[in-house]
């Protein structure tokens, strides 16, 4: 065995230093340099003399990287996708294909990694698409990339995907904020979804979850809302816009994109039909609008919804504190709104209101957004499953003023309850009622206690 030793030794040392060699050469000829050697190859096949050719061909090969502080992230997809900005390439292969549509999210401004995914540091093909354990943003699928486009654009409409317009509408109407907190607002029986998209970019996981969520999550007290998939889907690309990012001032100042649709939701949104006219159909306290903006230059107008008393002194228009981009949406609305728009405007308003009734709507409204109807109903109805507890669901309040008094109701929705079991012995039920007194005002808790109360069934008078 001694004399074997020496041998062993030597074997071991040459296989150490071929380790070595291997590594070094592969470390000397990385991937992207290849990828750039036969980029400037196809480049240098259009020039028109062996010069020129050759000066191509031979071009530097480096790591190219962007660095975007705003975005706190370095991307380096540009060392191997070397074509994106290349209209020429546009018939090319991966990775050197001209990516479309890009204005203006060029890559110098942007990076790549803010709407594809992937790890933006890495310069080998599986570490920089992200396909690697414990990297919790690969890319994205195809089918999904277009979800990004909400991580910067938070407010308004975002022209091309109408998905998450509707998803952020289905996230407020279901009433999932009862279980979910969102930027601080929402009950803690589920997670808070703030970050979402940052913590599980797995679109097919996320759109199954909705289409079956104790499938996915056997202890979930998720109820299956019985979406369908194309309401799943839209939920699935507002989940994966929530990456909670911090962005710096130019980002930021860029978030709402000035289109009519959200502009005429704006012009809704801030009463103007109660002062103006449009075409003739509206009030007349203040002026007709049709074709204002063949009168006033932009400038003028986005003065005019900043600071009206500078334009007009003793104007009793009020001072909208909007962001830039929000009155630009104002004034491309105002360009083709028509008295159609007025009327239509108009005809959506809630018609005579007491302050009653008024306070009941309001009442309503905060139902609905702050989540009660994820376990209680749109129509109060109630069912949602909620295994052990007394009757096995979430009950109806549809005849709550039977078993509580008003105050009872309010002081439950204030201070929270938890239901009560059904066999003491068995797990707590996961669904309850949270304190909602740090979240509501007592106004707003009120309000909800007086909507509840309209919808009891009145007692017959004998």
């Amino acid at each position: 065995m001694e004399r074997n030793m020496p041998k062993l030794f030597f074997a071991l040392s040459l296989a150490a230093l071929v380790l070595m060699l291997a590594a070094i050469w592969q470390a000397s000829t990385p991937a992207w340099k290849k990828y750039q050697q036969e980029f400037y190859r196809m480049e240098a096949q259009g020039e028109p003399n062996a010069a020129a050719k050759s000066a191509v061909s031979s071009a530097p090969l480096n790591i190219r990287q962007v660095l975007l502080p705003g975005l706190q992230r370095v991307d380096r997809c540009g060392t191997c996708h070397l074509g994106v900005e290349d209209p020429t390439m546009k018939s090319a292969s991966h990775p050197f294909r001209f990516h479309p549509d890009l204005a203006p999210h060029i890559p110098s401004k942007f990076g790549c990694t803010i709407c594809h995914g992937g790890q933006g540091l890495a310069t080998d093909k599986e570490n920089a698409h992200g396909q690697v354990a414990f990297w919790q943003e690969p890319l994205l699928p195809k089918d999904y990339i277009r979800a990004s486009c909400g991580r910067c654009h938070k407010e308004g409409d975002v022209p091309g995907v109408p998905e998450l317009a509707e998803g952020r509408r289905l996230f407020e109407t279901h009433g999932c904020r009862g279980c979910h907190k969102l930027d601080g607002v929402g009950g803690s029986i589920g997670p808070d979804l703030t970050g979402e998209g940052a913590k599980r970019r797995n679109p097919r996981w996320l759109e199954h979850h909705f289409l079956e969520p104790n499938t996915v999550s056997p202890d979930s007290p998720m109820p299956n809302f019985h979406f369908t998939r194309e309401q799943a889907r839209a939920l699935t690309f507002y989940m994966l816009s929530l990456t909670n990012e911090e962005m710096g001032s130019f980002y930021s100042s860029v978030r709402v994109i000035p289109s009519a649709t959200y502009g005429r939701r704006l012009f809704v949104e801030k009463n103007c039909i109660v002062c103006h006219s449009i075409g003739g159909v509206g009030d007349k306290g203040g002026p007709d609008l049709l074709g204002v903006t063949q009168h006033h230059s932009s400038g003028w107008l986005d003065e005019q919804l900043v600071n009206p008393e500078l334009l007009y002194p003793g104007s009793p228009m009020p001072a909208y504190d909007m962001e830039p981009n929000a009155r630009k949406a104002i004034v491309v609305f105002l360009a083709s709104a028509t008295a159609d728009d007025a009327r239509s405007i108009l005809s959506a308003r809630p018609k005579g209101l007491t302050p009653k009734d008024a306070a009941i709507e309001a009442g309503r409204q905060s139902f609905a957004r702050f989540g009660c109807v994820g376990c209680h109903g749109l129509e109060l109805q109630g069912g949602v499953p909620n295994p052990n507890s007394q009757g096995g669901e979430v009950p109806s309040l549809l005849h709550a003023s039977q078993d509580y008094t008003k105050e009872e109701v309010i002081g439950i929705i204030r201070n929270g309850k938890v239901p009560p079991l059904a066999d003491p012995k068995k797990p707590a039920s996961p669904l309850y009622m949270p304190s909602w007194k740090n979240v509501l005002t007592e106004e707003d808790i009120n309000r909800i206690a007086d909507y509840l109360w309209s919808l009891q069934p009145k007692s017959e008078s004998w």
